[in-house]
């Protein structure tokens, strides 16, 4: 199981992405399909798979052209290698415990897509409830710390040469001229820093009022104490978060760790603002407190996993690759 979760792994440190694992997943079942014979034999076939998140009414769907994309090189139409695809994919999750509840469909006759299970996503999103899942691997100024602050702080072990600075602390190399004309403007950062720092407000008022609690008190950063399995899961093993407020905050924070292992400057910004949004819109239209707090207790909490997450996810974003601080309060 410990080898399954290292597969797939991004820039937040142990956590797993999504379209990672589900991309192996589907290289396996091709490869297992290639001995019956099935489907014939691809090199390099995991590059290929090139799956996305679409928009779906309910749930969560990945979706890969891999059937058209090698349809004329292999001489096999493009809707009969989807089809086998498919019909591959029982037998080969079969002893994978994590896709046994997530079908693959063929749509459109030739795109195959996987719709994932309310398990799998239970269990990638309690990975968010550990700090070590997510916590910056090298040293950053304070949360307070203000951007100012931040921004004009002397660099650590810089080695320059001529047009290029490196600093070791951030493992980021450009030319000095892009690397001031990439620093966020104001508005954009505050829209982001407020968003992060609403997550850290609502985490701490619900451990004053005992929804949750931290192993250290106010320790919102650290591990989560109670409960320690956020109920994720209806008794019916049905997600609990279905709303559609709560769907886009899912879809977004996997669209986040999905592009973390490869992640640069300009795409950290769009995911972060339309996280940020996302984080805006949940607040809004879920509520947390008061009545759902007491006659929806594990509602209550499943949402603070999802405000824990986007918390997590954000502080990320903009101590990384945007290199500004994550403020817990403004």
């Amino acid at each position: 199981m410990q080898h399954e979760l290292n597969q797939g792994q991004t820039g937040l440190a142990g956590m797993w992405s999504v379209r990672s694992r589900l991309e192996t997943a589907l290289a396996t079942c091709w490869q297992a399909a290639i001995v019956h014979p099935a489907l014939p034999n691809v090199p390099d076939l995991q590059s290929q798979i090139a799956l996305r998140r679409v928009d779906a009414p309910m749930g969560v769907v990945y979706s890969s052209a891999i059937a058209p994309r090698l349809a004329a090189n292999l001489g096999i139409p493009a809707e009969d290698l989807a089809i086998r695809l498919a019909q591959s994919w029982p037998a080969s999750t079969a002893d994978m415990a994590d896709w046994a509840d997530s079908p693959l469909r063929v749509v459109q006759k030739h795109l195959v897509q996987v719709h994932l299970g309310d398990r799998l996503l239970a269990a990638w999103l309690q990975q968010f409830t550990r700090p070590a899942e997510c916590q910056p691997p090298k040293p950053f100024p304070e949360p307070e710390a203000d951007l100012a602050i931040w921004n004009s702080a002397p660099l650590t072990h810089v080695q320059r040469s001529p047009g290029r600075f490196q600093d070791e602390r951030l493992q980021d190399e450009r030319p000095q001229a892009q690397f001031l004309q990439d620093k966020l403007p104001q508005d954009q950062c505050f829209e982001m820093q407020a968003a992060h720092a609403r997550c850290c407000n609502l985490l701490a008022l619900a451990e004053r009022v005992g929804l949750v609690r931290f192993e250290v008190s106010g320790a919102i950063e650290g591990e989560l104490a109670w409960p320690m399995s956020m109920p994720w899961l209806t008794a019916e093993g049905t997600l609990r978060t279905q709303a559609p407020a709560e769907q886009r905050l899912i879809g977004h924070l996997l669209d986040s760790v999905d592009a973390l292992g490869s992640i640069q400057h300009g795409s950290a910004i769009a995911l972060a603002q339309s996280l940020s949004r996302c984080v805006y819109d949940f607040d809004a239209s879920c509520r947390i407190f008061g009545d759902v707090a007491v006659h929806q207790l594990e509602l209550a909490q499943a949402r603070l996993g999802l405000v824990r997450a986007a918390q997590q996810t954000l502080r990320w974003l903009l101590e990384r690759p945007l290199q500004v601080a994550a403020p817990p309060s403004l």
